[in-house]
């Protein structure tokens, strides 16, 4: 399978010209198995934008039909995709991984929302089924939770994108041993794609099941590919046999909640598939941490 990252930057000042460029990068990259872009790269981040109250406006005029116009695009290019938008109902902010392909489009809203940032969290780890297999999806902060590359693992997943905004003063070499433990420990293709430069730190890679970098790139905005072999995974699974000896009794205080721990960011809540909402689309022409 070939795997293709696009490390680029959100541009919005002129909205039209990058999502053109975005489109441009999907018609380059269209034969890979999967391309994937980094956080937050479609709509970019409220906090960037001053005041507040103009994202909210320009979601509203400009915004609205970008997402579906996308959608339909990268079905026009028989591409598969994951891309970083936001999702708004009334007040509320949602930070999306959107995976399209040919048929469908399905969603995972961010779990775990930096306590920097005030997106409403999502309450649900998804792996979808796509034609690479089980793919598994988190967003930047959610990488610092074990449990979440676990769970993914265990429904299956055997490749597991993180797509991100990691600012520049949160070192790359944290971010690389992170993923490289969750690779390892976990037994799965990891697949990083991070901002660049010069807020962000860059460094997007892909790491093999035993924590190796396969491939990576540097701060500097880049769009490389490379190749992954599915039968690692399961090859490097029977030679040591992790998931077979876990003994999970041992671990029910993982699931404990402290008294003292609030939700983040307010009431969970996730935003729902539109696979059917795609069908409708392609069939009607309707349409930083």
């Amino acid at each position: 399978m070939h795997i293709c990252i696009a490390q680029i930057n959100y541009c919005g000042r002129h909205i039209q010209t990058h999502v053109g460029r975005i489109k441009e990068i999907i018609a380059r990259n269209r034969h890979a198995d999967l391309l994937v872009f980094p956080e937050l790269i479609l709509h970019g981040h409220p906090s960037f934008e001053k005041p507040e109250g103009f994202l909210y406006r320009r979601m509203q005029v400009v915004y609205r039909t970008i997402s579906e116009d996308l959608y339909r695009y990268v079905r026009q290019q028989d591409a598969r995709v994951i891309i970083g938008e936001i999702k708004r109902r009334g007040t509320r902010f949602y930070n999306l991984a959107t995976y399209v392909d040919r048929h469908e489009v399905q969603h995972y809203t961010k779990t775990h929302v930096h306590w920097t940032e005030q997106f409403v969290p999502g309450r649900e780890l998804k792996v979808f089924e796509t034609p690479m297999g089980k793919l598994g999806i988190n967003i930047c902060f959610d990488a610092a939770f074990p449990e979440v590359w676990r769970v993914l693992a265990l429904r299956g997943a055997e490749i597991i994108v993180n797509i991100s905004a990691v600012p520049r003063d949160f070192p790359m070499d944290y971010m690389w041993r992170r993923l490289k433990g969750a690779a390892l420990n976990n037994q799965v293709y990891c697949i990083y794609a991070n901002r660049p430069g010069p807020t962000f730190s860059g460094y997007s890679a892909v790491f093999t099941p035993r924590g190796e970098v396969l491939a990576g790139t540097a701060r500097d905005e880049a769009i490389f590919g490379t190749d992954i072999d599915p039968g690692a995974v399961s090859r490097w699974r029977a030679e040591e046999q992790i998931f077979p000896h876990r003994r999970p009794l041992l671990y029910r205080d993982i699931g404990r909640r402290q008294p003292e721990t609030a939700e983040p960011g307010g009431e969970a809540e996730d935003i729902p598939d539109n696979s059917h909402q795609l069908r409708q689309v392609t069939e009607t022409g309707i349409g930083n941490r």
